[in-house]
C-alpha cells in the first residue's frame, strides 16, 4: 500500500483509521512524504507508534509522479496498492483487492475501483451513477461476476498495480508534470502488453477538494487530458478527449459554487464555507 502525502496532517489519520481497520489483509503501508510543510510527518509516526507495518518514504523532488515512483520503488509486496491521502477505503476493500487478483488472468496488470466524493452535496449521485456504470459494465462483460479484467484507465487515487507490471512500466512513464500522471501510467500499463481491470466491491471515498478549486485552475487540469494521449502520440484519441474536456469544465461550473458552499458535517449550503479559504490542488502536485 502507497500513500503519497502532501500537506495532509487534516486527512491523513482517518485515511490510516481505515486502513488500520483492514491491517490483517494488508501487507505494509508506505506513506510518501513529499516535502509537507505542515504535520503530516507527525501524525504518520504517531500511527507507526501502533502499527509496525507503516513506515515513511522521504520524497523531496516535489509532484505526485515522483512520491509515486518513490513509493512504489519502495514496495515488497506482489501487489502494491495506492491511495490519494485524501481518500477513504470503505470496509472490504483490502479484501477485494485481493479476491480480485486471486481470480484474474495473468495478463492483468493493475486494477481501480469505484471512487464517490464523501464531502460533496452530489455524493447520492454520484454513487448511484457508479452503481449503474458497474451494473452496465458486468452485464456486458462478466454477467454474474464482480469484476471487468480489461478497461481503459485506473485512476490514481483508488487502484493497485503488480509489482511485475511496475517493473515493466517504470521505465516509460513520462516525467511531465503536466499531463495526467495516472492516464500516463495506464497507458503504459497497456503498451507493455498488460490488462486493467475493475473490482466491483474496492469501494473508496474521496474529497471533493478538486471540484472546488477555481474554475481557471480547472480549465487547465482539464487541459491535461489530451495532452496525455499527445505526448503518447495518439492524435485521434487527443482530439476526441475534448468532449469529456468540455462537458467537465461545464460540470464544474454548474457545480462549483454549490460544492464549495457545502458543509459536510452539517449536510447543509452556507456562506461561511463558500468563503473558505482553502488552498487550490495544484497541478502536478499530490
Amino acid at each position: 500500500m502507497v500513500v503519497p502525502a502532501y500537506n495532509e496532517q487534516e486527512r491523513i489519520g482517518h485515511m490510516l483509521e481505515c486502513l488500520l481497520e483492514q491491517i490483517d489483509e494488508i501487507d505494509e503501508i508506505i506513506v510518501v512524504d513529499n516535502n509537507s510543510t505542515d504535520a503530516t510527518a507527525e501524525v504518520i509516526r504517531q500511527f507507526q507508534s501502533r502499527e509496525p507495518k507503516i513506515r515513511i518514504v522521504v520524497e523531496e523532488q516535489p509532484g505526485v509522479l515522483y512520491a509515486r515512483r518513490a513509493g512504489f520503488d519502495a514496495a515488497t509486496s506482489t501487489i502494491i496498492a495506492r491511495l490519494d491521502a485524501d481518500t477513504f477505503a470503505r470496509q472490504g476493500w483490502a479484501r477485494a483487492l485481493r479476491d480480485f487478483f486471486a481470480a484474474a488472468p495473468a495478463t492483468v496488470g493493475a486494477v481501480t475501483g469505484p471512487l464517490v466524493p464523501y464531502d460533496s452535496p452530489y455524493r447520492a449521485k454520484f454513487e448511484t451513477g457508479k452503481l449503474k456504470e458497474l451494473e452496465t459494465g458486468l452485464a456486458k462483460h462478466n454477467p454474474g461476476g464482480r469484476a471487468v479484467y480489461d478497461v481503459q484507465m485506473a485512476p490514481g487515487g483508488n487502484m493497485a498495480i503488480t509489482g511485475e507490471c511496475w517493473q515493466a512500466v517504470r521505465g516509460l512513464v513520462s516525467e511531465r508534470t503536466d499531463i495526467y500522471d495516472d492516464l500516463d501510467l495506464s497507458i503504459c500499463v497497456r503498451k507493455a502488453g498488460f490488462t486493467i481491470g475493475v473490482s466491483a466491491d474496492m469501494w473508496a471515498e474521496t474529497s471533493a477538494r478538486r471540484f472546488r478549486t477555481n474554475p481557471f485552475s480547472y480549465w487547465a487540469y482539464m487541459a491535461q487530458l489530451p495532452r496525455t494521449y499527445r505526448v503518447h502520440g495518439d492524435k485521434k484519441q487527443a482530439r476526441a478527449s475534448y468532449g469529456v474536456v468540455w462537458s467537465n469544465r461545464l460540470v464544474h461550473l454548474w457545480t462549483w459554487l454549490p460544492t464549495r458552499a457545502f458543509d459536510v458535517e452539517t449536510g447543509r449550503k452556507s456562506l461561511k464555507q463558500l468563503f473558505r479559504s482553502e488552498e487550490d490542488r495544484i497541478i502536478g502536485r499530490v
